[in-house]
């Protein structure tokens, strides 16, 4: 069944629809301007909401995706693509900048934003963690190998600015 309620001023409007096992399946209340769907909701068109939507515990709003509990997860068919129109991925860390992925000219870039920080490339050796290489910001970028460092056939190690001492 539907029910339609117009008050004395005529404004005002609410619309049931109701069945023996659903009530209130659809509300719109015209005071408030709030709606009601108590099933699946199927929209063929856009949706549009100013304001906001909360999905869960997911908010969107404007530019920001906030999630009040627990992690995210991104879940796809394909890839995920990250298209920063101003070069930078800023990575924080509630709310603190500690690096940063970017490209200039031409060149991708892993930046550590924390002064002095280091910068690591690890890995599971076995189910230990392993820092395979670590860079020292604090020494100039210093670079620090776990163990060998292995040239190809016909490859050298050249020191030096002017290349002083090559080993080959």
């Amino acid at each position: 069944s539907a029910e339609t309620v117009i008050n004395e001023d005529g404004v005002d409007l609410d619309f049931r629809v109701e069945s023996d096992t659903i009530t209130h399946a659809l509300f719109v209340d015209g005071a408030t301007g709030n709606t009601t769907v108590g099933g699946t909701l199927g929209v063929t068109g856009v949706v549009t909401a100013n304001a906001g939507v909360v999905v869960d515990n997911i908010t969107i709003d404007g530019t920001t995706i906030a999630l009040s509990s627990g992690d995210l997860t991104l879940d796809v068919a394909g890839d995920i693509i990250l298209d920063a129109g101003g070069q930078n991925i800023i990575l924080k860390d509630d709310g603190t900048e500690f690096g940063q992925i970017y490209q200039s000219s031409n060149h991708l870039h892993l930046y550590s934003s924390i002064n002095n920080a280091d910068l690591k490339i690890q890995g599971n050796n076995g189910g230990a963690t392993v820092t395979a290489i670590e860079l020292d910001m604090s020494d100039a970028g210093s670079a620090y190998f776990n163990h060998d460092v292995n040239l190809p056939d016909n490859g050298k190690l050249q020191l030096g600015a002017s290349q002083d001492l090559q080993i080959y």
